[in-house]
């Protein structure tokens, strides 16, 4: 019998012929891109044919029309010698019911929206957003100091506004529907926001491998939880100062502090985070310090079209919670839509760390901040052996390495480490230094150490007042 070369996919269903049950996948079609239902072609991808004479397709029509409240493109197609009937429907508007489930298409199988995602759907189909409903909280739920901290932050851009009464304010901003707090609202300026929504906080904990060694909660308005994680990250992250003499007078000294991770960088990462989470699912914003890496993760995935891979350069700005966006934005604590990520990954490079991580996780969104540029993993990536991984781990732990030290450590020729050392210096993880020949040797690349000694002790001059808070 023939087949057809196309198989089952989340836009594409075979029916051997029409059934009620057909309704089903259209309507999950309809509720998730769109997608075609061939008629006459069995699971295996068998076609047998079926029914199209006029009066069996205005019949399928109807009940599709009755059913489900759309009007399908239906068409008949021959294939093989074969008629087969094609049904296709396009996204809707709103959701599509059908015996009164919600159904969407995963895969090749229709699954119920669970209630948060019912939720969500119903928000996006209808154009409005989560922070834009009205709550149940009215002015009398207003804090007065969170609305002049904000007064203060907003001083530059809004110039004529009055500290003193809030109600004009939400107004303007669009916070105040009927009276009553928008969800925005709430979370900017109302006293102890989690009385209504207990999972829009913060979290932040300490961890070596599985083990929690520390975790605090910030609650609050969203300010209150941006000031109180920054000052966490001051007290738990290490510091060093970078004194350099910029003239020869005692004001010509300038003290530069120097964190794990730029504090600028976490800053805008948290807003981001703050600014974009979907509120509509039950998780706080959980950042994660590790003793390689930190990692801020919000709930909610990249809304499309958007993809991880898009922060990385200029792209458009898809806003989850615009009336929160637009307040953050008045406060000046972001300058323009759609430049925080790339601003995240030039002020790591410029403290010479790498590229921050971005990636849709567990249905959220994490962005990883990593110390160290030379991991095995990220050395692995870039496709080196595993005796020039070995050499990178020999130098990060005795500062620098000679051709004949590589010859002992990978137990190869002169040929091959000089091969595999001029590859490393290539790639611009290692730089030669020294004199050519046997005082020859190389570093990390950007290392500050000095001329190696006799002794193959790397001399360098001693490191600046360097401390951290415990």
């Amino acid at each position: 019998m023939p087949r057809t070369e196309h198989q089952e996919s989340e836009t594409l269903e075979f029916k051997r012929q029409w059934t009620d049950r057909a309704l089903e996948d259209l309507a999950a079609f309809a509720n998730t891109r769109g997608g075609t239902l061939l008629v006459g072609i069995r699971e295996d991808g068998e076609i047998v044919g079926a029914r199209v004479e006029d009066r069996e397709i205005q019949r399928i029509a109807n009940l599709i029309a009755a059913h489900l409240g759309i009007t399908p493109s239906i068409r008949v197609l021959e294939m093989e010698g074969r008629p087969v009937l094609e049904i296709r429907v396009e996204p809707a508007n709103g959701l599509v019911s059908y015996g009164g489930r919600y159904l969407r298409r995963v895969g090749t199988t229709n699954r119920d929206f669970a209630p948060d995602e019912l939720a969500r759907h119903l928000l996006e189909r209808s154009g409005r957003t989560w922070d834009g409903l009205p709550s149940e909280w009215t002015l009398e739920e207003v804090d007065p100091e969170a609305h002049r901290h904000f007064a203060r932050l907003a001083r530059s851009r809004l110039p004529h506004m009055d500290p003193e009464h809030p109600e004009q304010t939400l107004q303007n901003l669009g916070l105040l529907s009927k009276g009553r707090l928008t969800n925005a609202g709430v979370l900017l300026f109302g006293k102890r926001p989690q009385r209504l929504f207990p999972q829009a906080q913060v979290r932040i904990g300490i961890f070596r491998g599985t083990q929690i060694l520390d975790s605090h909660d910030f609650q609050g308005t969203l300010w209150e939880q941006l000031d109180g994680a920054m000052e966490r990250f001051r007290q738990v992250l290490k510091v060093r100062f970078d004194i350099r003499v910029e003239e020869p007078s005692l004001e010509g000294l300038q003290r530069k502090e120097v964190w794990e991770y730029p504090l600028e960088a976490l800053r805008e990462a948290l807003i981001n985070a703050l600014i974009h989470r979907d509120y509509t699912i039950p998780a706080d914003i959980q950042i994660k310090i590790h003793e390689d890496r930190l990692e801020i993760w919000n709930a909610g995935e990249l809304p499309p079209p958007l993809k991880p891979g898009d922060l990385r350069g200029p792209h458009s700005s898809v806003l989850r919670n615009p009336l929160i966006a637009q307040t953050f934005h008045y406060a000046g604590l972001i300058e323009r839509w759609g430049t925080g990520t790339t601003r995240i990954i030039e002020l790591c490079r410029q403290q010479g760390l790498p590229e921050p991580e971005f990636q849709n996780r567990q249905g959220g969104f994490l962005v990883t901040f990593a110390k160290d540029p030379y991991t095995p993993e990220r050395l692995r990536a870039l496709g080196l052996n595993e005796r020039q991984i070995r050499a990178v781990r020999y130098v990060k732990e005795h500062s620098s390495i000679t051709n004949q030290e590589y010859q002992d450590l990978g137990k190869v020729s002169k040929r091959t480490a000089s091969r595999d050392l001029d590859e490393l210096v290539q790639r611009g993880i290692f730089e030669r230094r020294g004199e050519t020949g046997k005082g020859t040797y190389y570093v990390l690349k950007g290392s500050q150490r000095g001329q190696r000694g006799h002794n193959g002790v790397t001399k360098g001059p001693k490191k600046q007042g360097e401390s951290h808070h415990d």
